[in-house]
């Protein structure tokens, strides 16, 4: 009675041919992409969890832009600072220098068109309009920029993102330099001539008083690009590890996945060669059924 039921079993190893097939494409497929999430399906969960660290993956590339972009203009703001210092040393000198009876007045006059382009390079770098600075005009596109943002003016602190939590946030200094010492030091008066005396009685208190406000400056730009340099480790620490926690997810096992190709294949060779011995049974048995 066995005879009859071989068509049932042909059909039964068809089937079955199909389905490691099918899971022998699969395999394949995961193998020759990396991949093995290669549909939602077969991991809904860890699908879910990809996706959300993908997303996570690109805020932070742009955390790590940002904190780029607040290094670099710490670093442009640094190099102006020490410039300005630099100029305010400068006059300090002339100022000291200046009080020598024994010098010419050509010597003078020389100490004084210096110290009159120092002053100069103050008011171009630190800029501001004319209401804050005097003078006959304002300076509306000053030396210390950054990205068209100027570094040495009031207004609001400007907030940096530097991770991925609503709260991870830092606060760039205003360093206003348009009001205070050294806006005394750079001031014109309304014909244009800079308020400043450097052979005055005051000159070398006033030019000290300046210095120290560039120091605080310089002292705050140090501490936020400390804090800068440090949350770029962190969010580059953090990135690395999750693409590697990413990767745990959704590569491939290769080895897992060759050992089950193998497997797989086996079954199909066994299949096939089983599906062959039935038709051919079912080929011999139709003639003796025929002559019955």
């Amino acid at each position: 009675m066995s005879s009859f039921n071989i068509p049932n079993h042909a059909l039964n190893l068809a089937a079955g041919l199909s389905r490691i097939q099918t899971s022998t494409d699969a395999v394949t497929t995961r193998i020759s992409s990396g991949q093995r999430l290669d549909r939602p399906s077969r991991d809904v969960a860890d699908t879910g969890l990809a996706a959300k660290l993908d997303s996570q993956q690109l805020r932070f590339g742009a955390v790590e832009v940002n904190l780029q972009n607040g290094v670099s203009r710490m670093q442009v703001t640094s190099s102006h600072l020490d410039t300005l210092s630099r100029v305010i040393t400068r006059l300090s000198e002339i100022a000291t220098l200046g009080k020598n009876a024994v010098q010419s007045a050509s010597e003078r006059a020389l100490y004084a068109e210096e110290t009159s382009q120092l002053l100069g390079q103050l008011r171009q770098t630190i800029g501001g309009p004319q209401a804050q600075i005097g003078g006959t005009s304002g300076v509306v596109s000053p030396l210390g920029q950054f990205d068209g943002a100027e570094l040495f003016g009031s207004g609001n602190a400007e907030t940096l993102a530097i991770g991925l939590e609503a709260n991870e946030q830092l606060k760039l200094p205003v360093l206003d330099f348009r009001t205070g010492p050294l806006a005394a030091v750079f001031r014109q008066d309304a014909t244009g001539a800079f308020t400043f005396k450097i052979d005055g009685s005051g000159a070398i208190s006033e030019l000290g008083a300046a210095l120290d406000q560039i120091s605080e400056a310089q002292a705050q730009v140090g501490s936020v690009q400390s804090r800068l340099e440090f949350a770029a480790g962190v969010a580059t620490t953090a990135r690395t590890n999750q693409e590697a926690a990413l990767a745990v997810i959704r590569d491939a096992d290769i080895a897992v996945e060759t050992t089950l190709k193998a497997r797989l294949q086996i079954l199909s060779e066994g299949h096939t060669a089983m599906l062959a011995q039935a038709r051919d049974a079912s080929a011999k048995l139709l003639p003796l059924l025929s002559r019955n």
